[in-house]
């Protein structure tokens, strides 16, 4: 494992810099004017109460979080108000299992009631008929206090362009939104990112910036002739033919150079950058114009061919890819969160050792990585509940409580359940599930989070902590914002087309890697991409970047 300082990394940020046209962000002011309203102030930002340990790494470079190796000991109150005295609060949420038992069956609904002091009615739509009865329950007119929404879905926007949902401008607006604390625990470039015609109707997630890294097999990749360290791509093509050629690794197991393809790995490689781009000439591109996407193609398109790709590598079920690989793709809550990760699989296969990679650019200067949305899953509120001042707070009050930030004791209570019953603490601390009455939590509401977003080793992965860190601080350090950050749904054909079109890059895309297409068609590609609606699309967002920055 590299050495490393805890103390924070300084330095390479020439290629972030440089490639400052690719990811140029149009301004936005902290006083703001809709066309639905006048004047309000982006939320005042009040950070969450410190925890009560100390992080293992800090960091003020944009897109990367503080990284806490020890889990909260004690838990601090976030709301400090008493529960209200009654009302109904009803909400419309997504859930992915299995409803919550019956209120009447349920400990857990009763006490959140009480904690509340309302009755929170919540009615469940699963994930894969979401938009369907989204749409219904829009034309019925009759819109819960709390609904979920998906902003880049054409059906939940087109909520926010009909008015079915509450414009809290000034309701929030500046010191306002300090009446709900956890509320004001987002920063104000999340506010910002958030905004429909310059108004708030969203009350955004704090979400990471950098969520996927590399890792590397280094028992596979230290018997290279290159080592554990490719400068260019030229470098890991030889690495991956390399340890493709060893065939088996510890335990017997096939192994290849990559065994599952994930396209964005390759656009860090290639310095790709985001999908719509602004060129030196300041007019907005697709990322397939570029001559960089161009090299990707054709260099993956070798590698593919010189069999470095397990042969299912294009699947999509996860459990089709059985043989092992030099370089993965993963999350991080998936390989540093969890108790799993890194321990687990070194535990599972003797012999293999994993950590984490820092992927070079393909011309042996740094990567180049675009950063996520500075927000996820938002919440609005009814306008029509809005309209009784009353339960707008009693509804604001009730969203505070569910936007509790990790290390207070609504988070654990939102997330965990009743002690004893739900979960016990670990060794660590950790609230660990018991298995019993799992369907009894699925009725807390799931679309807010706030406060600390820092990356929450689990203790397991303590032997990883510093490559971990100094891989997502130089990816942060050599990181780009999207031009068209918080101006996604501005695109009314993005809205309606992103998905075919989306998925009409991605055919084009694996056929050229896997040999059915030609890199050499890609002029003729674009130009039936921007027939199909890339066209309108480009012309809707050079609209957008230009009215704001008026």
């Amino acid at each position: 494992m590299a050495e490393f300082s805890r103390r924070r990394l300084l330095g390479a940020v020439g290629a972030a810099a440089a490639a400052a046209t690719v990811g140029s962000t149009a301004a936005c002011s902290d006083n703001a004017r809709g066309a639905t309203g006048g004047d309000y102030d982006i939320p005042t930002f009040q950070a969450a109460p410190e925890l009560d340990v100390q992080p293992y790494f800090t960091s003020e470079t944009a897109g990367m979080e503080s990284v806490y190796t020890e889990p909260v000991q004690t838990f601090f109150k976030s709301v400090e108000r008493g529960p209200a005295s009654g009302g109904t609060v009803t909400s419309f949420q997504l859930t992915w299992g299995d409803p919550s038992t019956p209120l009447e069956d349920n400990p857990y609904w009763q006490e959140l009631n009480e904690r509340l002091g309302v009755s929170f009615e919540p009615q469940f739509v699963p994930q894969p008929v979401f938009d369907q009865k989204f749409a219904t329950m829009l034309a019925s007119g009759d819109v819960p206090d709390l609904v979920f929404v998906n902003d880049q879905s054409a059906v939940n926007l087109q909520g926010i362009r009909d008015g079915a949902f509450a414009d809290l401008s000034e309701t929030l607006s500046g010191d306002n939104i300090l009446k709900w604390p956890n509320l004001a625990a987002r920063k104000e470039e999340i506010w910002k990112a958030s905004l429909k015609d310059g108004r708030i109707y969203q009350v955004p997630s704090i979400v990471w910036a950098l969520t996927n890294l590399p890792t590397v097999r280094t028992d596979l990749v230290g018997q290279t002739s290159v080592g554990l360290a490719p400068a260019n791509a030229d470098e890991l093509l030889t690495v991956l033919k390399e340890v493709t050629a060893l065939g088996t690794g510890p335990g017997g197991q096939q192994v290849y150079g990559v065994n599952k393809y994930e396209p964005v790995m390759w656009r860090r490689l290639f310095k790709v950058g985001p999908d719509w781009q602004l060129n030196g000439d300041g007019d907005l591109v697709h990322a397939t114009e570029t001559e960089n996407y161009k090299a990707m193609l054709e260099w993956l398109a070798q590698a593919w061919a010189e069999g470095v790709f397990d042969p299912v590598a294009m699947t999509t079920n996860p459990a089709d890819i059985i043989s092992g690989s030099a370089f993965a793709w993963e999350a991080v809550s998936g390989t540093f969160t969890t108790p799993d990760g890194l321990a687990l699989k070194q535990h599972d296969l003797p012999g293999a050792t994993w950590d984490y990679f820092g992927l070079p650019g393909f011309d042996g200067s740094e990567q180049l990585v675009v950063r996520n949305i500075p927000y996820g899953r938002s919440t609005c509120v009814s306008a029509k509940a809005a309209e009784d001042e009353e339960q707008l707070h009693r509804i604001l009050d009730v969203l505070d409580y569910f936007s509790a930030p990790y290390g207070s004791e609504e988070a654990l209570f939102i997330g965990s359940g009743i002690e004893g019953r739900h979960y016990d603490f670990d060794e660590n601390h950790i609230p660990i599930a018991t298995g019993d009455f799992p369907t009894e939590l699925g009725v807390q509401y799931v679309a807010v989070v706030s406060g600390d977003n820092s990356y929450r080793g689990h203790p397991n992965q303590t032997p990883w902590a510093e490559s971990f860190s100094q891989v997502m601080e130089s990816m942060a350090q050599n990181s780009i914002d999207r031009p068209l950050t918080g101006l996604e749904g501005a695109s009314d054909t993005f809205v309606a087309k992103g998905a075919q079109l989306q998925t009409l890059w991605d055919d084009y895309e694996r056929g050229v890697v896997t040999g059915r297409e030609s890199a050499g068609d890609l002029e003729s590609f674009v130009s039936n991409y921007m027939s199909q609606g890339g066209t309108q699309v480009r012309d809707e967002y050079t609209q957008a970047l230009k009215d704001a920055s008026e």
